[in-house]
């Protein structure tokens, strides 16, 4: 199993991934950079990620993109780690933004297959969830939404059905709307999420928006328990 840190060259983000691979390092998950896109449109990333799209073109640099602009790039940098974890060796595979923090490993028996399983919440004060009274997770509990794409799981089949489902359809928008955010998703995966949570994502000054995203849903049980 491995992660896969999607961020972008700039000074910011190379320190929040570096802070990312530490934490990764702490609890013993092997990972690696994914270098994604961002002075592009969406379009042209997605033509360089290597699924097959119903449409070319050319990567031209931007000089100064749109935040939206910069998310759907963004998306395409989550598309090209699937397209990684379903041609990889690994069984499972997770997909971490560069502002993600790990607190336990996994194992890898409890990903299911054809599922996204989201790791854990966006929050901006990861000291205040107590991981190590909450332990690592030890099951997999269905979901009908999550608040975003800064850290998941699946599996090498999941990860292929999710390239053939773009293929096939094209893609279906930003990667938080259409995977993850109740009443927006498009693809046909199911969600879960791992209890005990073991990652968050680290809200703070964002590469993309002028202010960071805020939780927007509901916390589950096990980890309402020790978010004190």
């Amino acid at each position: 199993m491995k992660a896969y840190i999607l961020k972008i060259d700039t000074p910011l983000s190379n320190k929040y991934a570096t802070e990312c691979a530490n934490t990764c390092d702490a609890v013993g998950l092997e990972w690696e950079y994914f270098e994604g896109w961002s002075n592009c449109t969406g379009r042209m990333a997605w033509c360089e990620t290597g699924i097959l799209m119903k449409y070319y073109e050319p990567m031209l640099e931007i000089d100064h993109p749109t935040a939206t602009q910069k998310a759907n790039a963004c998306s395409a940098g989550h598309g090209a780690i699937w397209k990684k974890i379903a041609e990889g060796p690994d069984k499972v595979g997770i997909v971490l933004e560069h502002d993600a923090v790990m607190f336990h490993n996994i194992d890898e028996e409890l990903i299911p297959e054809m599922t996204i399983v989201a790791l854990g919440y966006k929050l901006t004060e990861p000291k205040k969830y107590d991981h190590v009274a909450a332990g690592p997770p030890s099951q997999i509990l269905n979901i009908v939404g999550h608040e975003g794409a800064h850290a998941y799981a699946m599996t090498k089949k999941t990860a292929k059905y999710l390239i053939s489902e773009i293929e096939e359809k094209g893609t279906m928008g930003a990667v938080d709307n259409a995977y993850f955010i109740p009443g927006q998703r498009r693809t046909k995966v199911p969600l879960a999420i791992a209890s005990p949570t073991p990652a968050m994502g680290y809200l703070r000054e964002s590469t993309i928006w002028k202010s960071s995203a805020v939780t927007n849903c509901e916390f589950i049980e096990s980890f309402n328990n020790y978010y004190k």
